[in-house]
Order: C-alpha cells, then sequence, then structure tokens
C-alpha cells in the first residue's frame, strides 16, 4: 500500500483477535465485570485505530488525486490565457465542471468533521455512540454525476 508509519516502516493492516480467558468467576464479580469492560474498550480503541489509519491512507490518495487535479486545471488555465479570445476555436477541450460541487461537498465534509471534532476536545466533551456515521457528512449520494 506504500504507507509508512513510525520509524518509516511500512504500515501492514492485519486482522486481529481478542482472546477473552475464562476467569473461573461468577459474572457478578467485580474483577471479572472490570476484566471484561477493559477487554471491550480495548477493543474498541483497536477498531477505532483501524479506522484511522484506513482514513490515513485514504486521505494520502486524496491528496495525490487533488495534486493532480490542480496541475491538470493550473495547465488548463495557461492554455486558455494563451489562447485569449480564441477560446472559442478550441473545441475539443472538456471544462471538468461536473468535479467541482463533488469536491466542494468532500471539502466541506473534512472541514465540518474536523471542526467538530476540534470544538468537542476544546469543551472537554465526547461522542455519544453512534454519532459517528453523521459527523461532518450529509447524505452524499453515489454513482455518476447527473449534469
Amino acid at each position: 500500500m506504500g504507507s509508512q508509519g513510525p520509524g518509516g516502516l511500512p504500515l501492514v493492516q492485519a486482522p486481529y483477535t481478542v482472546l477473552l480467558l475464562p476467569l473461573g468467576t461468577s459474572r457478578q464479580d467485580p474483577g471479572a465485570r472490570s476484566f471484561f469492560l477493559w477487554l471491550q474498550k480495548m477493543q474498541a480503541l483497536e477498531r477505532e485505530q483501524d479506522a484511522l489509519w484506513q482514513g490515513l491512507e485514504l486521505l494520502e490518495h486524496g491528496q495525490a488525486w487533488f495534486e493532480g487535479r490542480l496541475r491538470e486545471a493550473q495547465q488548463q488555465q495557461l492554455h486558455l490565457g494563451a489562447l485569449g479570445e480564441n477560446f472559442l476555436s478550441d473545441l475539443h477541450s472538456e471544462p471538468g465542471g461536473p468535479q467541482l460541487a463533488q469536491i466542494q461537498n468532500m471539502n466541506i465534509c473534512l472541514q465540518n468533521l474536523i471542526q467538530e471534532k476540534l470544538s468537542r476536545q476544546q469543551k472537554g466533551g465526547t461522542q455519544p455512540k453512534g454519532e459517528t456515521a453523521q459527523l461532518g457528512c450529509p447524505n452524499m449520494r453515489r454513482g455518476p454525476t447527473r449534469v
């Protein structure tokens, strides 16, 4: 995948297993209950880390895509500037406009996600369970862009 983690080592995504060991005590035992809750929290943190690593990798790919599109747009602008008033003679060029709305939606989505997380951190609050899917992004339809 090409991503590098701390120390420059390549990242490897691997499945993980949580092992539950029977303690030989009842479910009412505070020690057993505490251990079980600790294990649940560890598993939740592992899932969060997996999602964060996946998001980081997606951001790296996204950055490369944005940089490529930016270079293309700059080249098109230079080309159009060189044509001057004769730009109508260049009918074979593609405007690329339909993607603009999707790019702006994604920018808003990322900005909202970051701002919501920062405001929660400043307030010292934590996110209620089940709210993660609603953070940042409106429901965005998938599939081809309609023009």
